[in-house]
């Protein structure tokens, strides 16, 4: 039985076309002839939501996965997110905790870990790699990191413990070390 389906989509996407709606409102571009015409059609959110809930209900082996649907799969789950958390001042903003609780955060943990399962490390081993040490100080700045949006971090659905669940991508914890940009 699949985790996810066709609701799931509903539900995003209506959440996504009411701040459509308000945004088209405050910068007096919708009308509701457009609103209709549109709605009939599956939008590029529904086609990108129906690839990622076929990953997330384990549809596609990650092994047997080609380059083409790697991409297709880290596009759609980019768009999503720039729609579920993006704003108009294209600043971070702090994922919280709630939403990896939500049917929305349990898609997105899932298709980030089929994604990148073999780039995700725990905090202790971000610690060490960015700063050599595995001490409390260093894993305090790797989460202020993560608070700050310097590193994307998703939740491993396998730890039950809040201190313990959450997992950075090695390349930028890497990347974040050669620039010296991890806070204090």
């Amino acid at each position: 039985m699949a985790l996810f389906g066709d609701a799931l989509i509903e539900e995003i996407s209506g959440l996504v076309g009411k701040r459509h709606r308000e945004l088209g409102m405050a910068l007096g571009k919708v009308t509701a002839q457009a609103d209709q015409a549109q709605a009939d059609a599956p939008t590029p959110l529904q086609r990108d939501l129906a690839l990622l809930i076929q990953v997330a209900n384990g549809e596609y082996l990650r092994g047997n996965a080609s380059e083409t649907l790697l991409q297709r799969v880290d596009l759609a789950l980019r768009n999503l997110l720039g729609l579920l958390l993006g704003n108009a001042l294209e600043t971070h903003i702090t994922i919280p905790d709630e939403f990896w609780n939500s049917d929305m955060g349990v898609l997105v943990s899932r298709v980030r870990w089929w994604l990148s399962a073999d780039e995700l490390i725990t905090i202790s081993n971000a610690a060490a790699l960015a700063f050599g040490e595995n001490s409390q100080a260093n894993r305090m700045r790797i989460a202020r990191a993560m608070e700050k949006g310097l590193l994307e971090w998703v939740i491993d659905p396998s730890v039950a413990n809040p201190q313990q669940n959450r997992r950075v991508l090695r390349h930028q914890v890497e990347r974040l070390r050669e620039q010296s940009h991890l806070p204090e």
